[in-house]
């Protein structure tokens, strides 16, 4: 916002606020603030919170961070075990990335295939439809018949993994694919899920129960005989393993 809206952080930088116009850091320094804000306007609807008002100090406007939060409809949380904000969608206890907590232990493929899997990667991956995830396992497969038109990846769980929940789909530098597409999930090589993708398909919400699995592998199989250049790309967006 034009005044430098660096309230989404005051909550944090300023411990308490007083009536009379002055503010304790957690440093314990006294400041001096002015309450010059008169209203709030988010997409042009006047939202002022009535607790904890804004104010001005040293030419920025502070506003209580779980007011923005919640005013953009968001939650917001305070970890105080790692002194961290969490606005929006947080990390649970029970809650495992690839990457970040299962690495992969084995990768099977055809012809030409390609993987990745990151967690909070900075450049991401977007979804047919143009969704963008920063957690995400990605599935490519140079198609040259659909007998070498295949590629599987396997991670470990070591049954103490409850289910997975995330979407796949077909990312959106291989949204025009002319290749079928059929995703499989296996835990301990007995199908848990399955479902057939071609260009136009909408991404898939997922519910994978893994109760007790030692391992889950997630294989892409190409079903036509379109020779080359029919590539294709699989991505299995914002992953979440919960134990």
């Amino acid at each position: 916002m034009k005044d430098k809206l660096k309230g989404l952080i005051a909550g944090v930088l300023i411990g308490s606020m007083v009536t009379g116009g002055a503010a304790f850091a957690a440093s314990g320094k006294k400041i001096e603030v002015f309450y010059g804000v008169n209203d709030i306007k988010i997409n042009k609807i006047s939202k002022m919170p009535t607790d904890n008002k804004p104010f001005l100090y040293n030419g920025t406007t502070y506003v209580p961070l779980s007011f923005i939060a919640q005013a953009l409809g968001q939650q917001v949380k305070w970890d105080s075990n790692t002194k961290t904000v969490l606005i929006g969608e947080s990390e649970g206890e029970n809650e495992l990335y690839l990457d970040k907590d299962i690495k992969h232990m084995n990768v099977q493929k055809g012809y030409i295939a390609k993987w990745n899997y990151e967690y909070n990667s900075n450049a991401g991956i977007k979804d047919n439809i143009g969704n963008e995830y920063a957690n995400y396992l990605s599935m490519y497969v140079d198609s040259v018949g659909k007998d070498r038109s295949w590629e599987y990846i396997e991670f470990p769980l070591n049954g103490n993994i409850k289910s997975l929940k995330g979407k796949i789909g077909l990312t959106d530098k291989y949204k025009s694919t002319t290749e079928e597409i059929k995703v499989t999930i296996l835990a301990d090589d007995k199908s848990v899920y399955t479902h057939t993708f071609k260009a136009g398909d909408f991404p898939e919400d997922i519910n994978v129960d893994l109760k007790g699995a030692l391992k889950v592998q997630f294989k892409v199989q190409g079903l036509n005989d379109a020779g080359y250049g029919a590539s294709y790309e699989i991505g299995l967006f914002n992953p979440i393993f919960y134990k």
